[in-house]
C-alpha cells in the first residue's frame, strides 16, 4: 500500500471528470517526521563519522494518479492508483559497534517506493445476489543512496514490510428463504508475497508469503443473525509479523484454523 505520510506539510489534488461515470484525479503531497536527540551523541569512528547529538527531519514526497469508475452500466465499480514516492533522509536506528558501542539513531538513507493498487465491486445483473469484490497492490520499494558509513544499511534492499504483491478476493451470494429470511454464503482468500522485518542488515529476516482461505454462511431476520465462520481453513502458518532484533527471532503467526458461531440481535 502506498506509504503514508506522518504530518503532511503540502498537499493539491486536481479531479477531472471525462464522464458521469469516471472520476480520474492527480496528487501531490509532502510529509515530514520530526527529529530527535541522540542519547550517544558525538560518539566517533576512526573514518571520522560522529553520531548526531540531533536527528533532521525525514521528508517524503509523493506523487499519485488515479481513478474512480463505475462500468457496465453500473454494475462494476474499478477504483485504482498508481504513485510514487520519494524519501529523503529516512530515520533509522542502528547498531554499528566500530560507531558507537549504543543503539543510536540516523538519517541513514534515502529510499524509492513505486506502486499500483486497486479494488473493485461486480454485482452481475445475470445472477441475482452474487456480488464479487476484491483488491491487489504491487510494490517496488528501494534504498537508493546510504548516508551513514556502515555496512548495516545497503544500497539496493527493499524497505521493510514492503511485500511486492498482495491480493485479496471475495464471492458473497445472498438468496432469501421462507418467512422473510435471507441466506447467504461468502468463500474469501487473502495472499501476501514474501518481505523483511527491517532495513537493518543484522535484524533483518524474511517475512514468507502466505495465502489464506475462509468461508462464512448464515442466516438474517428482520432483526436478528446468525452466521457460521471458518478462517485460515488449510490452518496455513502464516507469518504477519517478524523481528530479529538482539539476534533472536521474534515471530507473530495468524491463529491457527478456527471456526465459531456468531449471533447478532438489534434491539
Amino acid at each position: 500500500m502506498k506509504p503514508k505520510l506522518a504530518a503532511p506539510s503540502v498537499k493539491g489534488t486536481l479531479n477531472w471528470t471525462p464522464s458521469a461515470d469516471a472520476l480520474l484525479y492527480a496528487t501531490y503531497s509532502e510529509g515530514f517526521r520530526p527529529g530527535l536527540l541522540n542519547r550517544p551523541g558525538g560518539a566517533s569512528n576512526a573514518d571520522g563519522y560522529t553520531v548526531p547529538f540531533e536527528l533532521m527531519t525525514d521528508e517524503v514526497t509523493n506523487i499519485e494518479f488515479g481513478w474512480k469508475t463505475d462500468l457496465l452500466d453500473g454494475q462494476l465499480r474499478f477504483n485504482g492508483s498508481a504513485f510514487f514516492a520519494e524519501i529523503d533522509n529516512m530515520q533509522t536506528t542502528i547498531f554499528d559497534p566500530s560507531i558507537a558501542n549504543l543503539f543510536f539513531s540516523d538519517n541513514a538513507a534515502n529510499a524509492e517506493i513505486t506502486g499500483l493498487e486497486a479494488d473493485f465491486i461486480f454485482a452481475p445483473n445475470s445472477v441475482q445476489g452474487l456480488t464479487l469484490s476484491g483488491g491487489v497492490s504491487f510494490l517496488d520499494t528501494e534504498i537508493t543512496e546510504v548516508l551513514t558509513p556502515t555496512d548495516d544499511v545497503v544500497k539496493g534492499d527493499s524497505l521493510a514490510f514492503a511485500p511486492e504483491f498482495q491480493a485479496n478476493l471475495q464471492a458473497r451470494y445472498e438468496w432469501t428463504l421462507a418467512n422473510g429470511l435471507t441466506a447467504h454464503v461468502m468463500p474469501h482468500i487473502a495472499h501476501s508475497g514474501e518481505s523483511y522485518s527491517d532495513i537493518i542488515r543484522m535484524n533483518r529476516d524474511e517475512i514468507q508469503g502466505w495465502t489464506m482461505v475462509g468461508l462464512t454462511a448464515g442466516v438474517t431476520g428482520e432483526s436478528w443473525g446468525a452466521e457460521f465462520f471458518m478462517d485460515n481453513m488449510t490452518d496455513e502458518r502464516a507469518e504477519l509479523s517478524r523481528n530479529f532484533v538482539n539476534d533472536r527471532e521474534r515471530v507473530s503467526y495468524a491463529r491457527p484454523c478456527t471456526m465459531g458461531l456468531r449471533m447478532t440481535y438489534n434491539f
